[in-house]
């Protein structure tokens, strides 16, 4: 069973409604499942198990599909419906497509939500490369440079908080796990303006990144461009880059205040 991290609300919680969510974790986890096998992960008996999925099902939650569990495309209504939620997700993925076919790599959008970074929108240039986010999926946000630019708009205290739930987990050789080098990037990224990511994620892989300052002061975000070290390194990596990723945020901040 994945255990879940400690969160600082100690509100009460029913019990029920968490077996439902450990059951759509791990349905999403293993690509779906039968009862059995819900149930030895989840260390649930299988009679309640069973009740939950039934339950689940007819919400439309979940399908059966030859004795196998799937998450249901119901999701994909509500995830539309979350992202399209944000105000300036139209602004951002405007500008985001337009900047993806003007560097022809992979430009894109992320917010903060309970300490991880989600991602909104992901364009892809002529030359972008294949890389594993996609959009619903959640990050650390110590590790990428889009984290990076997102934490750096956020107080010393909430930076603790999302430390001590999420921790620093080290992906490679390069990734910044300790809070010392932690808090000592983000004051390079508040005096530069960019983060960048220099194969933190993944070996090969860069990414520089700009925080979205929202109108309001509601939403933390950041836009970025990631590609492979062929091709970013050098001027294009420290310079060109880091310009044009801010020339969009500042389009994108600046269309924001229409809304």
């Amino acid at each position: 069973m994945t255990e879940r991290p400690a969160t600082a609300d100690s509100g009460r919680r029913v019990q029920a409604v968490q077996i439902s969510c450990d059951i759509l974790q791990a349905l999403r986890e293993k690509d779906g499942a039968g009862v059995s096998e819900l149930a030895d992960h989840l260390g649930r008996s299988k009679a309640t198990v069973h009740s939950h999925l039934a339950t689940l099902a007819d919400n439309e939650f979940v399908v059966k599909r030859d004795g196998v569990y799937e998450v249901s495309l119901r999701f994909v209504d509500i995830g539309e419906y979350a992202k399209n939620q944000v105000d300036i997700y139209e602004v951002t993925k405007e500008e985001l497509d337009r900047l993806a076919e003007e560097t022809g790599e992979v430009a894109q959008f992320m917010v903060e939500e309970h300490g991880r970074g989600v991602y909104l929108h992901k364009a892809r240039g002529e030359n972008a490369i294949q890389t594993a986010s996609y959009v619903g999926n959640r990050k650390y946000l110590h590790c990428t440079a889009l984290g990076k630019a997102i934490l750096s708009q956020l107080s010393e205290a909430r930076i603790e908080q999302i430390i001590d739930r999420h921790g620093l987990p080290q992906r490679t050789e390069n990734t910044v796990s300790t809070r010392e080098a932690l808090f000592d990037a983000l004051d390079t990224v508040r005096s530069q303006g960019v983060a960048y990511d220099d194969e933190e994620v993944l070996q090969g892989l860069r990414c520089v990144a700009a925080p979205i300052n929202h109108p309001t002061g509601d939403l933390h975000g950041a836009i970025s461009i990631s590609g492979p070290t062929s091709r970013f390194k050098g001027d294009r990596f420290h310079e060109e880059l880091p310009e044009i990723v801010q020339g969009a945020a500042n389009i994108i901040e600046v269309n924001a205040t229409q809304l």
